[in-house]
């Protein structure tokens, strides 16, 4: 039963879902960019940025389909869950370890946070899980934690697709503010 109710605290967010419309709209972007770059011959970095992007977004949307897909009464459901929460850790550290060209330099940081976030939440889900036990505090932290790089994945997308990413929890600096 605890581990029922862990996936679908982490489903709530409609993850699968809204991963699989974020990673359409990154690769979109992507896809478009990389089609009016490529008649010039033109930012070898911006092509690389957008393929490692792709990457990303493929394996990110791989890692929430093998999130939904746990049987929560199955016997090894609780590994499944640490298991499929290690693999987006990694994900989203590969996500940090791209190299942002200039143009969208106001995401590396929130790719980093992203990360950090989301490997604090695999850590919390294993302490939460621990010894066969299992602390409700300690899974609603790493919940927390989930939720926030989640966020901040969505938050890149927006950027990627030239909109201004919304939210109670985003506050957007212009260009011009930053200068003053």
């Amino acid at each position: 039963m605890r581990i029922r109710t862990e996936i679908q605290r982490l489903m709530k967010r409609k993850v699968p879902a809204d991963c699989k419309a974020v990673c359409r709209r990154i690769c979109l972007a992507g896809c478009l960019s990389l089609l009016l770059l490529s008649g010039c011959g033109e930012d070898a970095e911006l092509e690389l940025f957008y393929s490692e992007m792709e990457a990303f977004t493929d394996r990110a949307e791989q890692d929430f389909q093998t999130l939904s897909s746990i049987d929560p009464s199955s016997e090894n459901a609780v590994n499944e869950l640490l298991s499929a929460m290690d693999s987006l850790s990694e994900t989203f550290a590969m996500l940090a370890e791209i190299s942002v060209p200039e143009e969208f330099a106001s995401i590396e940081e929130i790719a980093d946070e992203a990360s950090s976030y989301m490997s604090e939440a695999a850590g919390l889900y294993h302490e939460a899980y621990a010894d066969g036990s299992y602390s409700e505090n300690i899974a609603a932290t790493a919940q927390e934690n989930y939720n926030r790089a989640v966020m901040r994945m969505d938050i890149i997308s927006a950027v990627l697709q030239g909109e201004t990413p919304t939210g109670e929890a985003v506050t957007v600096t212009t260009e011009a503010a930053r200068q003053s």
